[in-house]
């Protein structure tokens, strides 16, 4: 997918999340080959989200695609993010979460992984 493509739905991915009352904080964080599409907060908790989007006729669901080592290399990543701007990532609330974009349906998954 070009990467114009990936950046529109990240970004509608971040209204969706801000509408639901999480608030911004960074985008497109990368550390050794893994990538943090988003970074939000809701309540104290940092949420690290991996958006996901497969257009209609696709091979199975976004969802799907989101493996469980992506899902280890995001809860690591989110802990040197939080490492690098001086928050203990032993003290902090962390949540993984996904939002997925099938066509035009938006779904919010919390909680994709420890």
């Amino acid at each position: 997918m070009a990467r114009w493509i990936g950046a529109s739905h990240e970004r509608r991915a971040e209204q969706f999340l801000r509408e639901a009352g999480l608030s911004f904080v960074a985008r497109n964080i990368t550390y050794r080959g893994s990538e943090i599409d988003l970074i939000m907060q809701e309540h104290g908790t940092w949420v690290c989200v991996e958006v996901k989007y497969r257009r209609q006729g696709s091979h199975g669901v976004a969802a799907e695609s989101i493996s469980a080592a992506k899902i280890r290399r995001m809860g690591a990543a989110l802990q040197r993010y939080l490492t690098e701007h001086n928050i203990n990532p032993t003290m902090a609330a962390m949540r993984l979460d996904a939002v997925v974009i099938d066509d035009k349906r938006i779904e919010w998954i919390k909680n994709i992984g420890v």
